[in-house]
């Protein structure tokens, strides 16, 4: 992502939480087995594949506008190190 101006790689180098990631991967998945489910339905009453890809692709992009930026939503439980503590040096 070298080839991205500055702004555009922080924009999309977001950092994510374990917990987030977790949960974010389990709603990405049950969203698009759900995004199936409809854009196959849709496309079973109208008779249209093409519909069926226009429906899977436009929510693709949303689930992609969602989850690839680093939003804020994605770092809500941080990971708190403790504090570095200075070594004693024994004599």
């Amino acid at each position: 992502m070298e080839y991205l101006p500055k702004p555009a790689r922080d924009f999309l180098e977001g950092d994510i939480d374990p917990y987030s990631q977790q949960q974010l991967e389990w709603y990405s998945t049950l969203y698009l087995c759900l995004l199936v489910l409809v854009a196959f339905g849709v496309s079973f009453a109208t008779a249209s594949v093409a519909v069926a890809l226009q429906i899977f692709a436009g929510g693709f992009l949303l689930l992609l506008v969602a989850t690839v930026p680093g939003w804020p939503y994605l770092n809500a439980h941080p990971i708190r190190f403790l504090k570095v503590r200075k070594s004693v040096a024994k004599a």
